[in-house]
């Protein structure tokens, strides 16, 4: 059972990586549409592109812990 909870918190925690993605894209835009300077769009979109990066390792992640409960689902069923 410790092991599911396990695997449930994980992905509770992934899946606050992928909203910080969003808070940071939907914060770049409210930038642009405020003041339009480059040296603020390089900082904002230099921001996306590493929380991108961290989106896309923790899909991955996500992927592995969706697929260790599937296993655990199918023993049980």
């Amino acid at each position: 059972m410790g092991e599911k909870k396990d695997h449930f918190r994980k992905l509770s925690e992934l899946s606050e990586k992928i909203m910080t993605l969003s808070e940071s894209i939907r914060q770049a835009e409210k930038d642009m549409e405020s003041v339009w300077a480059d040296e603020i769009e390089v900082k904002d979109l230099q921001d996306v592109k590493e929380r991108m990066k961290a989106v896309e390792e923790t899909l991955s992640i996500l992927q592995e812990e969706v697929g260790h409960l599937e296993v655990e689902h199918c023993k049980k069923v």
